[in-house]
């Protein structure tokens, strides 16, 4: 078992670009800045965002050997040394999009939107402060469900980090909360 390495973020650490977050959600920056009911709401989802989101990151380092060889894309079998985290928003903020849902799909949408650029945020951040943290620099991440690296290996990464009781992976590789991520990089010194 490892021992846990956590980040928490201060609230700008996560904060996503308001022009990115209603990209996301389909809406062009200029054309919703002039129009005020839709920026109001915006607004409003965007702080609600701040307000619900329980933001961590779990982390820590791992040598080759120690991880099966499944869990590591085939661009970076060069490596020796990995970075795998795990970032979430919390179960709050899926239970503020499941309220949402009930009463306006268009916020609803907005905070899930919101979500999804927040988590990316998240990551920059951390990725940023790790490497300051650690004095090195980090190969790009590289997710679970993209190239070589099949989906199913959210639950490989939960179970190294210890934290099946954070994280829930269903068979499919979806995990709960909705909006996390698991992550590596390579290591480079």
């Amino acid at each position: 078992m490892v021992e846990l390495e956590i980040f928490v973020p201060e609230k700008y650490q996560y904060m996503p670009s308001k022009k990115i977050f209603l990209a996301r959600a389909g809406l062009i920056y200029s054309k919703a800045i002039d129009d005020d009911k839709l920026l109001e709401i915006a607004n409003k989802i965007y702080l609600k965002g701040l307000e619900v989101a329980k933001p961590f990151v779990y982390w820590d380092v791992f040598k080759k050997d120690q991880l099966p060889e499944s869990a590591i894309p085939g661009k970076f079998k060069a490596f020796n040394t990995f970075l795998i985290f795990i970032s979430t928003l919390g179960e709050t903020l899926d239970k503020e999009i499941e309220k949402l849902s009930q009463s306006s799909t268009l916020e609803a949408m907005l905070l899930d939107a919101w979500g999804s650029e927040a988590i990316e945020k998240l990551n920059d951040t951390f990725e940023q402060v790790f490497k300051s943290q650690n004095n090195c620099d980090l190969t790009m991440r590289f997710s679970p469900g993209y190239g070589d690296l099949h989906i199913t290996v959210n639950k490989t990464y939960v179970e190294l980090l210890g934290v099946t009781d954070k994280i829930t992976v269903l068979d499919t590789g979806l995990m709960i909360p909705r909006k996390t991520t698991t992550c590596i990089a390579g290591i480079v010194k």
